[in-house]
């Protein structure tokens, strides 16, 4: 098993929107500050941020098969570039709390374990010294005290905030990556055949399964679904490969399926494409969709819902 964060973590997807949510709301708050004392220059920018968050939580909401890993790295060159004149700006007019959003920056890129992390540490400490040294080619702002005050606060609140998001994320992981330990010793204890343990647990996967749509999540696996149902990957193999489902794939599939025949059959062809509607059922790929699909029901999507519309037409 590799040991990064995108593989190893299922509910990465979920932190990272409610990190752009935060960042959205720190945005809104600092537009609302410099509009409130009329700071031209960073008015404008804050407008143009606070735009650019909402588009990037709206992007990140919509187009579920995006990386995340892919996210992430496009967010922190993002955030590098477009805070790089405002932290000249503030420096150039003497007030050094402003790199605490760059040390924010290298903590992100420490708890979501980039891949090249030295790269990015690296990255990170040229971009905040060369702030030193290109300072004097940006204006200087007159910045009232009162103002310089506030905004400050609004630092250091956000600076905490978003501090304890990272801390939460970082403890998240440590007790997912004990479960896993947990659950690869559990693995290597005898497997005692126990069937009405099997069957309770497997009645439990296709409740959860059918009472929470788990599977619409791209990133639901047989991980996941050991933890919310308490339980180990072994046992959940076992309970499904023991109930003539086959296996966890396998199942995932169906109910995969089911749900975009369920879809198609309600017409969501008249308001969605195709391809949101393998989205939304939890498939990245259009040809694992296709695949799936056919093999399940012996038609491709396009054929089930031509068929379907052919049925509500006579």
């Amino acid at each position: 098993m590799k040991n990064d964060l995108y593989t190893e973590f299922p509910s990465l997807r979920s932190i990272i929107i409610i990190f752009l949510s935060i960042a959205l709301i720190i945005c809104v708050s600092f537009t609302a500050l410099y509009v409130v004392y009329d700071v031209k220059l960073f008015k404008y920018l804050l407008y143009l941020y606070t735009i650019q968050h909402i588009l990037w939580l709206v992007g990140f909401l919509r187009f579920k098969n995006i990386h995340v890993e892919t996210i992430i790295m496009l967010y922190i060159s993002y955030v590098m570039v477009v805070f790089y004149p405002v932290a000249c700006v503030y420096w150039n007019s003497g007030n050094p709390v402003v790199f605490s959003w760059y040390l924010l920056i290298m903590f992100g890129v420490i708890v979501f374990q980039m891949r090249s992390i030295g790269f990015w540490i690296s990255t990170i400490s040229i971009t905040v010294i060369s702030v030193f040294f290109c300072s004097r080619l940006f204006p200087q702002e007159d910045f009232t005290p009162s103002f310089t005050f506030i905004a400050n606060v609004f630092t250091v609140i956000s600076t905490i905030i978003l501090s304890a998001f990272f801390a939460i994320v970082y403890c998240k992981k440590i007790s997912y990556k004990e479960f896993l330990h947990t659950e690869t010793s559990q693995t290597k204890v005898e497997n005692v055949e126990n069937p009405e343990r099997d069957k309770a647990l497997y009645n439990n996967i296709i409740n959860y399964l059918e009472t929470n749509k788990p599977f619409k999540n791209p990133d639901f696996n047989a991980h996941t679904l050991a933890m919310a149902l308490n339980s180990n990957v072994t046992y959940i193999s076992k309970a499904i490969s023991t109930s003539d489902s086959g296996n966890f794939n396998m199942l995932l599939n169906h109910f995969r399926v089911n749900y975009v025949k369920s879809m198609l059959d309600n017409g969501a062809l008249k308001k969605y494409t195709l391809d949101y509607i393998q989205a939304e059922a939890g498939y990245k790929h259009r040809s694992t969709f296709n695949t799936a699909f056919k093999s399940i029901t012996g038609m491709t999507p396009s054929e089930y819902a031509s068929q379907h519309n052919s049925h509500d037409n006579s």
